[in-house]
């Protein structure tokens, strides 16, 4: 594969890399989009010498931070993942599951940023709480910067060991998320046991 990625030209790369961190952060179609390895990719052709490694980083993190925006800003408008979750939640559980987002959003706003899928659906949720434009990109800007820098300079950094790093990247958030389903189902059941006690 490498071989293959190594004939794109810089521009291509770039703009390829763009479109799909910004669709993969700002659309809801980006839960099916591979934004890690996108990264991992512009970062790996940098060290390669198809682009400086510094325009990689601002490419990856200037799209996934302005994706991000537009996620916030198509949930404040209402949209379509809203009409999806409360079809399939009800409109009850939606809410709970925005009040739950709105005691805790600087977090979960900010974590999410390192998980696929959730780096997709929270900021259109954290538009649905009581969190203002400027809390939510005080919170989202400074990971997203954050996280693509890291990762374009894992992919330039790791040469012929790209395929190993991509794979270690793409694992490392699955214990977390792991540990975060227990805590919340755990939560969900002493929360009903309380109920049917009452």
């Amino acid at each position: 594969m490498t071989d293959f990625l190594s004939g794109i030209p810089g521009p291509v790369a770039l703009i390829a890399g763009v479109l799909v961190l910004f669709a993969e952060s700002g659309l809801v179609i980006g839960v099916f989009l591979p934004g890690t390895g996108t990264v991992l990719v512009l970062g790996w052709l940098a060290g390669q010498g198809v682009a400086p490694v510094w325009l990689a980083a601002v490419c990856a993190a200037s799209a996934t931070a302005l994706g991000c925006q537009h996620g916030f800003y198509r949930g404040r408008r209402g949209s379509l993942l809203r009409r999806e979750l409360v079809k399939r939640l009800g409109e009850q559980r939606f809410e709970r599951l925005v009040s739950a987002l709105d005691s805790r959003a600087e977090v979960t706003v900010s974590v999410s940023q390192c998980f696929a899928a959730v780096r997709t659906l929270v900021p259109r949720l954290a538009a649905r709480t009581r969190m203002t434009h400027l809390r939510f990109t005080l919170c989202n800007l400074p990971v997203a910067i954050t996280w693509a820098t890291t990762l374009v300079l894992l992919g330039a950094w790791s040469g012929d060991a790209y395929e190993r790093v991509e794979a270690i990247a793409g694992l490392a958030g699955l214990p977390v998320v792991g540990i975060a389903a227990a805590v919340a189902l755990t939560v969900w059941w002493l929360r009903r046991r309380s109920r049917l006690s009452a």
